[in-house]
């Protein structure tokens, strides 16, 4: 029987260490038995490796091949159905710690290594959110949207029923991974205490205004420049000039007469 050489698999290596090291064994799934032309491949990260799979012998015409990627006993797919598959990493979510009610509140939910893109579901208190609200009448009392494609779940106005933890799943065909629970509280505005507080500053702006007030009418504002001028040289009377001899050493007046 003549050796068949399925589609070969080549993959660009984006692991966290600088050499991969790939084995391969020879081995007999089901009626199929299989081979690899480079059982140790050593690829350097970044650059592309080629995968061989030779089936040596097969009882069917058209088995199904499946590549398969094991890291930690955990096995996820790589490539099945002529599609490369890659497990979620762990999303990064952020959830708003406090929000008042009747305000408008944004989850966020992201994950960039999922091969085919994943979909994402949001979890409150362990249970499942639809992508709308007003689908499920469990949840009347909230007034939210999911989009499942971006993983953003919306509030146009939060109720204090969604309070709690949260926590979203991304998933594709080749598994899911969630993040961390969040709590996100809702609270009610204190209104009474809003307007006391105002009306306390008003009272406090009134009081320092009648001071004010107070003070300028008993002229405590009023600057007093008299202090160092009140006293003046006394002014020449009209007609009269002051002329000083060598002989008297004072002063004389002599009169004038204007006509």
């Amino acid at each position: 029987m003549a050796l068949r050489r399925p589609p070969r698999l080549r993959l660009c290596a984006r692991l966290p260490d600088f050499f991969l090291l790939l084995l391969f064994r020879g081995c007999l799934i089901g009626a199929v038995n299989l081979k690899s032309s480079n059982r140790t491949p050593v690829v350097q990260e970044f650059e592309s490796v080629e995968l061989s799979c030779i089936i040596t012998d097969s009882q069917t015409s058209d088995p199904r091949i499946e590549w398969k990627k094991i890291q930690d006993d955990q096995t996820t797919y790589v490539f099945f159905d002529n599609k490369i598959q890659v497990k979620p990493v762990t999303p990064v979510c952020r959830v708003p710690k406090a929000v008042p009610v009747g305000k408008m509140a944004t989850l966020y939910c992201q994950e960039s290594e999922g091969h085919p893109r994943p979909h994402y579901s949001w979890y409150r208190n362990d249970v499942p959110l639809p992508t709308d609200s007003r689908a499920n009448p469990r949840f009347r009392n909230s007034s939210f949207h999911l989009n499942s494609e971006t993983g953003t779940l919306v509030f146009t106005a939060v109720h204090k029923d969604d309070s709690g933890q949260y926590y979203c799943i991304a998933s594709n065909d080749a598994g899911s991974a969630r993040c961390e629970e969040q709590e996100m509280e809702v609270y009610d505005l204190n209104i009474g205490g809003i307007i006391g507080g105002i009306l306390v500053v008003l009272a406090v702006l009134a009081l320092i205004t009648l001071g004010i007030c107070c003070a300028y009418r008993r002229g405590y504002f009023i600057n007093n420049k008299q202090d160092g001028e009140s006293y003046k040289n006394p002014g020449k009377p009209d007609g009269v000039n002051y002329i000083r001899t060598d002989e008297e050493g004072d002063f004389r007046h002599k009169s004038s007469f204007v006509i």
